[in-house]
């Protein structure tokens, strides 16, 4: 009995107290890992722990303008095998990320501006972004990898006070880079569908122009509020500069890292939204919210879980659900799996479940290659089979 009560005391302890900064759930624009930050810190990581050696790669003009400069190339070679059809794409992605630190960040108040360059193409008639519609999918059997060319999805200010838990972006940007995020979230390191790398179920903007504000407690508390200029979804992998129309959408976060199962990391996550109707697009407006939650299971396994609701058409989904597991490996390797489910917004017997596995290996400091299987099954995925199973190989460097 009194080993029971010392247990409950404990685990009572781990849940009511917050994580410390060093040990949390990582919060911010890490929480996206194809986010700009987030990329120079990864390339950072995978090249050398040491400062030296970091500084040793940039050139004096670099160093004295504190310029950071991250140039990535990820390519994908993907196949879908239904019952009677087979489908083929590939494509490949290059982008430059460029973070100018204006103010260092030893200053009282850092400001930066940061600039995302890409071309995407496809080597084949068919891009991968496009085998949705070739299955017949509710949402995109992977994030990104399209044919649209020349692209500057993102260029903004982020500017941060009282010791950088105040955060500002404003800017053309890709919103939701601070917005419903999870550690296993990048279509470039981790899971490629959508339902994992995306949010099917939230109305997300592409790249417009947009502004957000963070505020993290030294508690473990953070609270973001957004706001968006709406000339298109993120599932249709566009990065728009035109700003018709006064469409908006706006967003308001509550996150809290603290200490769960075993007192180890772990995070909840609320995010309720709205979005404004898109004619040009035959949309309604639509509403919802997205709870997340995260937990560091045993050594560098991470797991999470997601229960999405929508109401309109601005989401692909009404209802959905996810839950995730990864395995971090040696320095960089990574084994994932996960599964999803959810049901159409715009057909009341629709629906759509995924599961997905993937093994990304760190061949050298710059290259990451990384097979991926996905079963999808659905009314309508694969014509008449309701199911289609899924093969790719992403080849990923970063310099």
């Amino acid at each position: 009995m009194k080993r029971l009560s010392s247990c409950l005391l404990t685990a009572f302890a781990c849940l009511a107290s917050p994580a410390p900064a060093e040990q949390a759930v990582s919060g911010g624009v890490k929480r996206n890992e194809d986010g700009i930050a987030a990329t120079i810190a990864i390339r950072d990581h995978d090249w050398s722990h040491s400062r030296e050696q970091w500084q040793q790669r940039r050139t004096a003009w670099m160093e004295a303008l504190r310029l950071d400069i991250a140039l990535s190339y990820d390519s994908l070679a993907i196949g879908a095998v239904g019952r009677n059809d087979g489908w083929g794409a590939s494509s490949g992605d290059g982008t430059l990320n460029l973070r100018w630190q204006i103010n260092p960040d030893a200053s009282k108040a850092p400001l930066s501006l940061n600039l995302r360059v890409r071309h995407r193409h496809a080597y084949s008639d068919l891009a991968p972004s496009q085998l949705r519609k070739e299955t017949g999918a509710l949402w995109g059997h992977v994030d990104g990898f399209t044919n649209a060319g020349f692209q500057v999805p993102e260029i903004f200010l982020e500017d941060k006070f009282f010791d950088q838990r105040l955060t500002l972006r404003y800017g053309q940007m890709t919103i939701d880079d601070l917005l419903d995020g999870h550690q296993m979230r990048s279509a470039k390191r981790s899971f490629m569908n959508q339902a994992f790398s995306s949010s099917p179920a939230v109305g997300f903007p592409g790249s417009d122009l947009g502004a957000v504000v963070r505020w993290e407690s030294r508690a473990g508390w953070d609270v973001t509020l957004a706001a968006s200029h709406l000339d298109s979804t993120n599932l249709s992998e566009s990065a728009e500069w035109k700003f018709r129309g006064g469409a908006l959408f706006t967003a308001a976060q509550l996150g809290y890292n603290f200490k769960g199962w075993e007192c180890r990391p772990a995070r909840v996550q609320l995010l309720a939204w709205n979005s404004d109707a898109m004619p040009e697009f035959n949309l309604q407006p639509g509403r919802g919210v997205s709870l997340t939650l995260e937990q560091q299971l045993a050594g560098r396994t991470h797991s999470f879980f997601r229960y999405a609701w929508a109401d309109g058409e601005a989401a692909v989904t009404d209802h959905f659900a996810v839950a995730g597991v990864a395995f971090d490996l040696r320095k960089s390797d990574r084994l994932g799996l996960s599964i999803a489910a959810g049901s159409s917004s715009a057909d009341s017997n629709g629906w759509e479940s995924v599961v997905e596995v993937f093994y990304r290996r760190q061949i050298s400091k710059t290259l990451h290659i990384t097979p991926d299987v996905q079963f999808v099954a659905g009314d309508g995925v694969g014509g008449h089979a309701d199911w289609i199973i899924i093969g790719g190989v992403r080849a990923s460097f970063a310099f």
